[in-house]
């Protein structure tokens, strides 16, 4: 993999900044693209996270990389964005680059009805310059021969999407940014934050200061508890009051299943009516739905009937995996703005505190890390985040 300190020309992009002490409290998906873009800059980086290395939301999620149904016309916008620096992200590292699986998604019909509007939404989508072609029945058998045919009225496919490794980037790239010298302090929880710095505390009970010049909050739904303890409303949807949905019917709970390895599995991300599934790492199949798997709360045990449900449902879509098991279940509770778009902003006005947080954290993690290193060390705001500041919750 490519060291960050072998890029010389970012250094000196950044000029004298590049020596900005700089504290990320997060090391998910974002926290670690952040590290290792910030890092590469020249700035003195350390990693701060309650647990481990992609262990909390990042670790509960289908890591689908897309553009396919985000609105508005802006963040449908800074999705295609992040979609192509995952693109980059893999030419640069080239083979070393084991966590972007672009191996297209079909979105499958099962009825003439369900393809019509299938169809409708790929030639809106083709109008706007996304990528999509239509599929009768037989060419999405031709891509997938392991599907019922009979449950197969046609599809669209989506050839340019993929799914993300998240444990796979997250190590990567916090690795890539410690070689470079950045520092990983795991199981410290923040218990206070200031515009100079954090307090943290760990499982002996003892408590540290870290101080920076800039602390960047990419912690996901602890954005809101960390800003809490400085009388600061960040405006997340409580993860600890909200109720199973939110009031814009967003899931808050995210259960991801995984099948052992199989002989015959899939080739594509797929998504039916009440189903999606992938490939995994392990040689199985990633199976999740959102709206059916985040019906019930996380305390809730009815939620452990989820897995089974969405496996027969796999089972009926491919009949190849009848005897198939579930080998893993993740569950997360799903990051959400009041408003369900992504917040990437200063917070107050001494420009010593960043926050990030978003639903897509996946697919925009690879822009944000490179547009808010810019942001935090140059000062240039880039335009794809001219929509997604705090102002717009002034109101």
């Amino acid at each position: 993999m490519q060291s960050p300190n072998q890029d010389k020309s970012l250094h000196e992009e950044s000029g004298s900044e590049v020596n900005r002490r700089v504290l990320i409290v997060g090391a998910g998906v974002i926290g670690c693209n952040l590290a290792y873009e910030l890092t590469k800059r020249g700035a003195a980086v350390t990693v701060i996270d309650a647990a481990e290395v992609a262990s909390a939301t990042s670790s509960a999620t289908f890591a689908w990389v897309n553009a396919y149904n985000k609105t508005p016309a802006e963040y449908n916008k800074l999705n295609v964005l992040g979609l192509e620096a995952h693109e980059r992200a893999s030419r640069t590292f080239g083979s070393e680059s084991h966590w972007f699986h672009q191996i297209g998604n079909i979105h499958i019909a099962q009825t003439p009805e369900e393809m019509a509007a299938l169809k409708r939404k790929a030639e809106h989508l083709v109008s706007t310059g996304y990528r999509a072609s239509v599929l009768k029945a037989g060419d999405v058998l031709e891509l997938e021969p392991a599907l019922d045919p009979e449950r197969i009225s046609g599809g669209v496919l989506f050839p340019h999407e993929g799914w993300i490794d998240t444990f796979m980037m997250c190590s990567s790239l916090l690795h890539a940014a410690r070689e470079a010298g950045a520092v990983f302090l795991s199981y410290e929880t923040v218990t206070s934050i200031s515009s100079t710095g954090i307090t943290t505390k760990r499982p002996d009970g003892s408590t540290r200061q870290h101080e920076a010049d800039v602390t960047i909050l990419a912690a996901g739904n602890g954005n809101r508890p960390i800003l809490a303890t400085a009388d600061i409303t960040f405006p997340t949807v409580d993860s600890a009051r909200r109720h199973d949905t939110t009031s814009a019917g967003r899931p808050s709970v995210g259960l991801i299943s995984t099948t052992g390895p199989v002989d015959s599995g899939i080739r594509h991300i797929v998504q039916g009516k009440d189903i999606a599934l992938r490939p995994d790492r392990n040689g199985g199949v990633t199976f999740t739905d959102s709206p059916t798997g985040g019906q019930w709360g996380l305390q809730d045990p009815r939620i452990w009937s989820i897995p089974n449900l969405l496996l027969e449902r796999a089972k009926r879509l491919y009949p190849s995996l009848a005897e198939a098991t579930t080998e893993t279940v993740r569950l997360g509770t799903r990051v959400l703005p009041e408003d369900g778009l992504t917040i990437a902003d200063w917070i107050g006005g001494s420009r010593s505190i960043y926050a990030v947080a978003t639903h897509s954290g996946v697919t925009l993690s690879a822009h944000l890390g490179n547009v808010v290193a810019e942001e935090v060390l140059g000062g240039q705001r880039h335009p794809s985040l001219d929509s997604f500041g705090l102002s717009r919750f002034a109101s």
